[in-house]
């Protein structure tokens, strides 16, 4: 049986500053595009790469949402009523499009060293893949977070030594249209510190796992969860925590 050790209160808050944005790209014809339509939440990150950005302070975006629903003009989703040629790697193609189709982005820069100027002179290269676009709106806002220390929280679970250790951390204050972009951010800077010790790393938000895994996790740390909770596993390579579903 693994060893768990529970950290729920001893790593330090932070307060974070950061960016969120939202823009509304619109496009005459959205095609079928991979580039829009595949791996969504990362959409951002690969066009703002694709203008310009450094891959490296790409690891600093994260969007709100996984998925992104085309509108038209009048708010109602989107739907193809036409075809016509595109170009898709190297190559023209006769595809559905949907006409003046547009999505709107938000997301958070935790960290790249762009200002808002920068954002807004990626943006206005307008092109995602072999897509033209119009852009409709650029709200930008600067937001402080408070979070919880995780790479101190890492450093805690880390000289435990065990084969498995198990923490969960609240986002209580982090507001509701920033917390998928928290955990995102949070799950990267965990994973790279694991990476880098040879370790694996889970994080999973409460809310995210059926009733049956999460009361797993609860069972293990003789805690109930919130909307807020979030679990933290940190493992050494064969020693993964499964959660039971049982």
């Amino acid at each position: 049986m693994n060893a768990f050790c529970e950290y729920p209160t001893e790593a330090g808050q932070l307060m974070v500053k950061v960016d969120r944005y939202r823009v509304v790209a619109r496009f005459a014809r959205l095609f079928p595009d991979p580039a829009v339509f595949e791996d969504q939440d990362h959409l951002v990150e690969r066009y703002l790469v694709q203008c310009g950005l450094a891959r490296e302070k790409a690891f600093y975006l994260y969007q709100d949402e996984d998925e992104i629903i085309p509108v038209d003009d009048s708010g109602k989703p989107a739907v193809a009523s036409g075809t016509a040629s595109f170009r898709f790697q190297g190559k023209n193609i006769v595809a559905e499009f949907m006409p003046n189709a547009s999505l709107a982005l938000e997301y958070y820069d935790f960290g790249t060293g762009l200002s808002p100027e920068d954002h807004s002179r990626l943006w206005k290269k307008q092109r995602i893949g072999e897509m033209a676009f119009q852009i409709r709106d650029l709200a930008h806002e600067t937001r402080t977070l408070n979070i919880t220390n995780v790479s101190e929280l890492y450093e805690i679970m880390k000289k435990q030594g065990q084969a498995t250790s198990l923490s969960s951390i609240e986002l209580a204050k982090v507001p509701e249209d920033a917390f998928r972009a928290t955990v995102a951010y949070m799950k990267s800077q965990l994973r790279r510190s694991a990476e880098e010790d040879a370790l694996e790393v889970e994080v999973y938000a409460a809310r995210d796992l059926s009733a049956s895994e999460k009361s797993s996790l609860e069972k293990r740390l003789t805690r109930e969860s919130t909307g807020s909770t979030v679990y933290v596993i940190l493992s050494k390579p064969s020693q993964v925590m499964k959660i039971e579903t049982r």
